[in-house]
C-alpha cells in the first residue's frame, strides 16, 4: 500500500497539471473531457477542487464551446458531464444554453430521421446514450436519442467486425447506464476498456490501475 501511494503521490502532480492546462476555448473542451475520463476511471475525488473550479469556468463559456463543437461524442459528453454535477441544462428549445437543443436537433436530417452517419460512430453513440439517461421529463429530443443510439449500438455489438473490448463495453452500457451504477464498477468495467483504446493516456491509466488496485486492498 505505501508503494502504491508513493506513485500515486509522484503521479497525482501531472494529472493535475493536464487537467488544469490553458483557459482557451479548445483546452477548456479539453479539460470537460478529461473530467469525463476521470468519472470512468474512478478518480474524481483525488481532483475535486480542480473539477469544480473547471465547471464553474466552463459553464460560464458553454455556448462559446458547443457552438465550435461539431461531432456527435464532444457534445455528448459536455451535456453529460455539466447535467452529472448539476447544472441546469435543457434541450427545450426555449430553454438556455441553445446550442444544446440545437446541436441534438441537428442530428437530424430533413425527413426527421437520425442522420444515417452516425449509426457507425460507437464512440458517439456510446456519449449519446450516457447523455440520454440525463434528459428531463420535457427533453423529448433525448427520449428519441436514446432509442436511436441503443438500437446502434446493439447493432454494432452483435456485428462481427466489432473489435472484443469494445462490444463488451456496449453490452456494459447497455446492461445498466453509467449513471447507475456503482463509481468502482463503473472504474472496473472502464479500465480495461480504456487500456486497449489507441489514443489512451499512459500516465492517467497508470494512476487509475494504482488507485484501483489501492482501493482493493481497504
Amino acid at each position: 500500500m505505501d508503494a502504491l501511494r508513493r506513485e500515486m503521490d509522484t503521479l497525482k502532480p501531472n494529472v493535475r497539471k493536464t487537467l488544469m492546462s490553458s483557459q482557451a476555448i479548445n483546452s477548456m473542451k479539453k479539460r470537460i473531457l478529461m473530467i469525463y475520463l476521470l468519472v470512468r476511471l474512478g478518480l474524481v475525488y483525488h481532483f475535486e477542487n480542480e473539477i469544480k473550479e473547471s465547471l464553474k469556468e466552463g459553464f460560464q463559456k458553454i455556448e462559446e464551446m458547443m457552438a465550435g463543437t461539431d461531432d456527435l461524442y464532444t457534445t455528448s459528453i459536455i451535456f453529460w458531464v455539466f447535467k452529472t454535477y448539476g447544472h441546469h441544462i435543457s434541450t427545450c428549445k426555449h430553454s438556455l444554453p441553445r446550442h444544446v437543443m440545437t446541436y441534438f436537433r441537428n442530428l437530424k436530417g430533413n425527413n426527421g430521421m437520425y442522420k444515417k452517419c452516425l449509426s457507425g460512430d460507437a464512440k458517439g453513440l456510446l456519449a449519446l446514450y450516457e447523455a440520454a439517461h440525463l434528459g428531463t421529463t420535457t427533453d423529448y429530443i433525448m427520449d428519441e436519442a436514446l432509442s436511436f443510439a441503443s438500437t446502434h449500438l446493439e447493432l454494432l455489438a452483435s456485428d462481427a467486425t466489432c473489435p472484443p473490448h469494445l462490444s463488451l463495453h456496449i453490452q456494459n452500457a447497455l446492461t445498466l447506464s453509467q449513471h447507475r451504477k456503482m463509481e468502482i464498477v463503473v472504474a472496473m468495467e472502464y479500465i480495461p476498456f480504456y487500456e486497449q483504446e489507441e489514443d489512451h493516456d499512459k500516465m492517467l491509466l497508470r494512476f487509475a490501475n494504482l488507485n484501483f488496485n489501492l482501493l482493493q486492498l481497504y
